[in-house]
């Protein structure tokens, strides 16, 4: 097993009840609305896998009162309420990877070479499947390629993992276990595969258009380039291409088949048969 593993994809959307609908129609059971703090400005819903793996529906639905990046400081300052408030479409904003601490995941990327920003620590109320409210926790730690501002990654440290999985929401009418892979366009993927290598070491394979590279036991990043994406997904652009961003999820599930992006709220669906 080489790299780590994905823990989530952040699903940017500019109506997140609008968004929910369309999950919920491609059978994806999604948790409750929650809201964060008021520093970020987001408010989520969830689809939650039994794989330990989701992906977050993610509306800027506060702006008003979000913190702003601050680059200049030192540490530098990575706002997740700025960062998703800026995307300009419906998509995948940011990759997410498992920490069991971020903040010395922090100091590996540091270690590395790589953009760090201060560790951010926040909470939120979560509704669990029989109704009642807890307080869940999370750490995280950002990074980021200088030619990939729109694709950054963060670590997520779970606090209260005992209180955020739950057997009742990860059971799907679509049968969806878990994502196998997340597919990032660029026009350079060696180069984005290199920041990817650096960050947690995962294997790299070259492939037609592409990179693959491996995190953790069972999954995989798709580096690929705009043309080859566009011959995956019908709903991809590949002339208004500006720079690197994730395009897509590969979800396994009970059997083959792709749902575009532009019927997925931005980010394609590939069905991996389990």
């Amino acid at each position: 097993m080489t790299g780590r593993a994905i823990d989530h994809v952040v699903l940017k959307v500019a109506n997140l009840d609008r968004a929910a609908a369309t999950y919920e129609s491609l059978g994806f059971t999604l948790t409750p609305r929650a809201r964060h703090e008021d520093r970020m400005g987001t408010s989520n819903r969830i689809a939650q896998f039994e794989e330990m793996n989701f992906i977050e529906l993610l509306e800027v639905d506060r702006p008003e009162g979000l913190m702003a990046h601050d680059f200049s400081a030192r540490p530098p300052v990575f706002s997740f309420g700025a960062h998703n408030r800026s995307a300009t479409r419906d998509g995948a904003s940011m990759l997410v990877f498992a920490s069991e601490d971020a903040r010395a995941d922090n100091d590996a990327f540091a270690k590395a070479g790589l953009q760090t920003f201060a560790p951010f620590d926040f909470e939120r109320k979560g509704r669990l499947p029989d109704g009642a409210e807890a307080t869940l926790s999370f750490s995280l730690a950002f990074s980021r390629a200088p030619e990939a501002p729109e694709a950054p990654i963060f670590v997520c440290q779970n606090r209260a993992p005992g209180l955020f999985w739950k057997v009742g929401y990860q059971r799907h009418e679509n049968g969806a276990t878990g994502i196998r892979a997340l597919w990032l366009a660029s026009a350079a993927p060696a180069r984005e595969a290199d920041f990817y290598q650096r960050l947690f070491g995962g294997r790299t394979t070259e492939v037609e258009g592409g990179v693959d590279v491996s995190c953790g036991a069972n999954q995989t990043l798709r580096i690929r380039t705009a043309e080859q994406v566009a011959v995956r997904d019908p709903g991809f652009d590949a002339a208004a291409f500006a720079g690197p961003r994730f395009v897509g999820v590969e979800i396994a599930g009970p059997t083959n088949g792709d749902v575009p992006s532009d019927a997925a709220c931005g980010m394609f669906i590939s069905w991996v048969k389990r």
